[in-house]
């Protein structure tokens, strides 16, 4: 059996004394899901959650008795945030489902291991390991995780009936674990079930979608997504994933939303209404109606002045992004010097923005009138402003609004 001691986050002092307040009884508690899986595959370790045969109101009571903040986070479902100087870990009472309607369960708690470990998604993700780093395995979990196959628990189809989403954990965790090929079984369930994602919240949707976008390279699996017809229950107006494919092969570091974008077509319609039916938040909307809106391109070979002026109006993210993904759409498999040297502009204007020197009160104080006028007059001068690069100063955009008065 494999054993995970020596490694750091179990020894880490926090930890430590969290086990340790959940250990009073002789129902010991258990590392579980995620962290027990990223260690095994040699990946660092963030997020440390915990599973406990106590219940949660005995749960409170260990963790307050040792000091340590308790917070009901889910305490219905039977987790309970303990924050140990500082440092959140999520318990959660062994359960088991009494039912599901493939949105939510309701659960009953549990002292059995292997009941709690039957419940969950996926083999790697029913693991669990001890405070002396013993690994439990009750589904071969550890050889599908070096296999690279994403293998639900049971039933495939009975697994996703409970919780939809599972549908689109699948694929989500075959784009960040994944070698070879889908499981017959699982991919043909997803395709069965996969009208059950237009009953979850766009919320949920978009937390699973946008973090399978962040895996190294999402292309194939959101293609695979598409050939099997679940996408079109997610994002129905994507564009060719070969796009998404060609962007992935020259971005310096995985950025979710910016391959949403480069998945959606140039339409303000259609950004707008995947961004509602995501339930994106209002930044993020913004966002990619920038990278994606048809009235305003940044072409990369533009002037500079130009260029310097769409950085003005709308921002160094959405300079990056417009011009990353046209790079992508025009089939480019690299950044060479040139387009390099755009980036450096871009990164430049996003550490140091420039602003245009003048206000109302600078114009007032050379005699222009109060009032609408006004506001005509200093709109004239930030398009000339603009137009020159954005490179003019307060003195020389007085001289140039006196040039209009004469």
């Amino acid at each position: 059996m494999m054993n995970l001691s020596g490694q750091a986050w179990l020894s880490d002092p926090q930890t430590l004394k969290v086990m340790k307040a959940l250990s009073l009884h002789d129902n010991l508690p258990r590392f579980v899901g995620g962290c027990v899986r990223d260690a095994i595959l040699g990946r660092p370790v963030h997020d440390i959650d915990i599973a406990t045969p106590e219940e949660p109101n005995m749960v409170i009571q260990l963790l307050e008795n040792a000091g340590i903040k308790a917070v009901p986070t889910g305490i219905e479902h039977g987790t309970i945030t303990a924050v140990c100087e500082g440092k959140p870990f999520e318990i959660t009472t062994l359960r088991c489902d009494v039912e599901t309607d493939g949105r939510r369960a309701s659960v009953r708690f549990s002292k059995d291991w292997e009941i709690d470990a039957a419940r969950r998604d996926f083999t790697f993700n029913a693991m669990s390991c001890d405070i002396n780093g013993q690994v439990y395995d009750p589904f071969d979990g550890i050889s599908d995780l070096k296999a690279g196959r994403v293998r639900f628990v049971g039933s495939a189809s009975e697994r996703i009936k409970e919780d939809y989403l599972r549908l689109l954990r699948f694929f989500r965790f075959s784009a960040h674990f994944g070698k070879g090929m889908a499981d017959a079984e699982a991919l043909s369930a997803c395709r069965a079930l996969s009208a059950g994602l237009d009953s979850l919240s766009g919320e949920r949707l978009a937390q699973e979608f946008l973090r399978l976008l962040e895996a190294p390279n999402p292309a194939k699996w959101v293609l695979l997504m598409k050939k099997e017809g679940v996408l079109a229950h997610i994002l129905p107006e994507s564009q060719d994933s070969a796009i998404l494919e060609m962007f992935c092969a020259f971005e310096d570091k995985p950025d979710a939303l910016r391959r949403l974008a480069v998945l959606l077509p140039e339409s303000a319609e259609q950004v707008l209404a995947c961004g509602e039916r995501l339930r994106l938040s209002n930044a993020q909307k913004k966002r990619l109606q920038r990278a994606r809106m048809n009235e305003v391109n940044l072409i990369p070979s533009a002037p500079e002045n130009e260029i310097r002026s769409f950085l003005f109006h709308y921002g160094a993210v959405a300079a990056r992004d417009q011009v990353m993904i046209y790079w992508a759409e025009k089939g480019f498999t690299g950044v060479g010097p040139l387009e390099q040297n755009l980036l450096s502009m871009i990164d430049e204007w996003e550490v140091s923005p420039v602003s245009f020197p003048l206000k109302g009160r600078d114009l007032i104080a050379r005699g222009q009138p109060a009032g609408p006028a006004l506001g005509v007059a200093l709109q004239r001068v930030e398009t000339w402003w603009c137009e020159q690069g954005c490179l003019a100063n307060k003195d020389e955009c007085l001289d140039y609004h006196s040039s209009l008065k004469g």
